[in-house]
């Protein structure tokens, strides 16, 4: 390995770190973030999906497992 590379390696690995950081608190700084009635907002959507799938999953479910009583109980 050259002494370049050898150089540019431990500029990376001590400067790396902080770099990243610096540039991730850049980033961050021009993200737009949301206001309250937002995250409130997209929290009720959430939990609202989660129910309508839950039930969903629980009909279906509750389908199946009636079906698969029925073809066990012709099969005895």
């Amino acid at each position: 390995m050259s002494k370049e590379t050898k150089l540019k390696n431990k500029e990376k690995s001590t400067g790396g770190l902080s770099r990243w950081f610096s540039e991730a608190k850049s980033e961050l700084k021009k993200a737009t973030w949301p206001n309250k009635q937002q995250v409130i907002n997209n929290t009720n959507v959430v939990f609202l999906m989660i129910i309508v799938f839950g039930l969903l999953v629980g009909i279906f479910d509750t389908g199946l497992m009636s079906v698969l009583n029925f073809i066990l109980d012709k099969a005895r």
